[in-house]
């Protein structure tokens, strides 16, 4: 199955699932808000995303004032769990 797909039929939008996904298999601590590849995420979709991720608890965002990235980081929300199980029934998404 495809990310596309099932982020659309699931979560209302195929890139919210692709997202989540890139952020799941991301092996980092932190990234910041232009990180994911366009082939994840449009950048101008990207920050709304990742607001409705840290609404629900699953990232905190660090903004750092004399620099003008924001960086996000995942917590231990219980939520990444379903992205947990999507990502063993979807085809990986691109890093």
């Amino acid at each position: 199955m495809d990310a596309g797909d099932v982020g659309r039929l699931m979560f209302g939008r195929p890139s919210r699932l692709r997202l989540a996904l890139w952020i799941h298999q991301h092996a980092g601590p932190r990234f910041f808000q232009s990180e994911p590849p366009k082939t994840v995420i449009a950048q101008s979709a990207c920050g709304v995303e990742l607001t409705r991720m840290v609404d629900l608890g699953m990232l905190t965002e660090h903004r750092e004032p004399a620099n003008r990235r924001v960086y996000y980081e995942r917590t231990r929300s219980p939520l990444w769990s379903i992205i947990t199980a999507a990502s063993k029934v979807v085809d990986p998404v691109d890093k």
